[in-house]
């Protein structure tokens, strides 16, 4: 392990004004690390188009409804559809959102520890984190597979094969927990996860 830690200022230094569109830097990284990250990234990435496209379907889809119902019709799947939408966007951008640092992060207890201190609270933190995540990626995936295996559809006016739905779910779970895997990888390699934070 690398004696930088860097708690205080790599973060600060990596997150530079980036295009949510290009990989985040991180110079300090060995080759395979480097590898493994660009990987995670370009899967971020699309997935983060994905939610994008999934949201400009489900604002046109709740127009035509609104437009539909001045003359008393409905497509009857609006709000469904817009709830498999909804979860689907929250899902697929999690990993994306983690990278880019759109996620709040509380740092009231972390702030006042030594950098060791700080070190050992990431560690116990990514590990804990990416746990609970491969428990859910494997109930997830148990799921779609039985909903695959015996062929259930929704109770809905159209007939979604419910592994659909689930399967965004399964991919935004895996992908979320292959970024923690990156950055808890990154903490060991480097001594730092030289990630960007939301500040508020």
């Amino acid at each position: 392990m690398s004696t930088k830690t860097g708690f205080g200022s790599s973060e600060d230094e990596v997150a530079s004004e980036e295009s949510p569109f290009k990989f985040p830097s991180h110079p300090d990284d060995p080759a395979w690390l480097t590898f493994i990250s660009r990987i995670s990234s370009a899967l971020n990435l699309l997935c983060a188009v994905i939610s994008a496209v999934l949201i400009a379907l489900m604002t046109l889809l709740i127009i035509v409804e609104i437009c539909l119902r001045f003359f008393s019709l409905s497509t009857f799947m609006a709000d469904t559809l817009v709830g498999y939408g909804v979860a689907a966007t929250t899902f697929l951008a999690a990993a994306w959102a983690l990278e880019h640092g759109a996620m709040i992060r509380v740092t009231a207890l972390t702030s006042v520890m030594p950098s060791l201190g700080k070190w050992i609270a990431e560690v116990f933190c990514l590990v804990a984190t990416e746990a609970i995540l491969l428990f859910l990626v494997q109930y997830q995936w148990n799921t779609v597979f039985k909903y695959w295996a015996r062929g259930t559809v929704g109770q809905h006016y159209i007939k979604i094969p419910l592994w659909i739905p689930e399967s965004f779910f399964l991919i935004g779970l895996g992908l979320l927990a292959l970024q923690v895997l990156v950055r808890l990888l990154r903490l060991f390699a480097v001594g730092h996860t030289s990630e960007r934070s939301l500040k508020i």
